[in-house]
């Protein structure tokens, strides 16, 4: 996995090679190798300059971005800026604590990435809705669950192209639940989804009922229309499932092959086995560390430390191209 950069970025190592197209992207919007590098280290450099705060900015990063917005350097700055504004003004919404404290959350097995991918190359993410424990859990914890298991997931360049198909189990699913649809947290939520740097994304709902429609019904006119466009609900019919997802990485109750259930101990394993990298990766966003050279060090007299002339360079500095950007609707 790519190394975390504040100003300083480190590329991908050798193993790491950047997103090459395999049939699926579109041929007219890939640019070759070196008109690649060049929009990548364009976009570095325009990340870099924007504030001080700690970004990562490593090639398979800003890729994410260049990807899911062909590759135009502008539109993928401007969505790493509201991403970045999104975040700071909603920090509980996403990853901000050390892996090993999601350990019992990614334990409950509510949302999690299967190993393998459907037949258009794309990863699986499945979301157990009857999972939540809607007396212990807020949707923040939900959210950080998606930050985990797409970091994963966005790490892999075959991502990046192919794509994620989510499939959304809503059996067992308590009308508890529809304390959670505030107008706030629909309106970040939606927000953060639609920042996603993922260009290819479609969600697959199954184990619907008619209490769960009551739900879909006050929740979909909120969604955005790229979202709305990508849900299918497929109910209990497991052979319009099958017809994206095949049935040989799903279990039995999915009406597949692969199992009487998920594996769920090697599916955490995928995570945890990592959680140094993950703690690295997903922690970005605070302010960067100022060094502070000797004479900046406020000198003592009789007990008293005496007032620095001057500021520290770097601090209360005016930020540049930090205008708010409001959440979209």
């Amino acid at each position: 996995m790519p190394e975390i950069a504040s100003s300083k970025a480190k590329g991908p190592s050798a193993e790491q090679k950047l997103p090459e197209t395999n049939g699926k992207g579109s041929a007219s919007t890939l640019p070759d190798q070196a008109e690649r590098n060049r929009k990548i280290n364009e976009l570095r450099k325009l990340i870099e300059g924007f504030d001080d705060c700690m970004r990562r900015s490593d090639d398979l990063f800003l890729c994410r971005f260049l990807y899911c917005c062909d590759w135009n350097v502008e539109e993928s700055f401007a969505r790493m800026v509201k991403l970045f504004k999104l975040k700071e003004a909603n920090p509980e919404w996403f990853f901000h604590k050390p892996i090993a404290t999601y350990q019992e959350l990614l334990n409950r097995n509510i949302k999690f990435a299967l190993d393998r991918r459907d037949r258009r190359g794309r990863r699986v993410f499945v979301t157990r809705l009857g999972a939540i424990d809607f007396s212990t859990m807020a949707i923040t914890d939900l959210a950080n669950l998606d930050d985990i298991w797409f970091e994963l997931m966005l790490n892999e360049p075959e991502t990046l192209d192919s794509g994620v198909t989510c499939l959304i189990d809503m059996s067992g699913y308590s009308l508890k639940g529809l304390r959670f649809l505030t107008p706030q947290n629909i309106r970040v939520g939606s927000a953060k989804a639609d920042l996603l740097p993922l260009k290819n994304i479609e969600f697959h709902v199954v184990n619907s009922s008619v209490f769960m429609n009551a739900a879909v019904a006050i929740l979909y006119p909120m969604l955005s229309k790229k979202i709305k466009e990508s849900v299918h609900f497929h109910y209990s019919n497991w052979s319009s499932l099958h017809e994206y997802v095949p049935a040989d990485i799903l279990p039995q109750e999915y009406g597949g092959s692969a199992g009487k259930v998920f594996d769920y101990e090697a599916i955490v394993r995928q995570v945890m086995d990592r959680a140094d990298e993950f703690d690295r990766l997903l922690t970005f966003g605070g302010k960067a560390i100022v060094p502070v050279t000797p004479s900046q060090v406020p000198s003592v007299t009789n007990g008293k430390a005496s007032k620095t002339k001057g500021k520290l360079k770097g601090v209360d500095k005016k930020k540049k191209g930090m205008k708010e950007v409001p959440v979209e609707e």
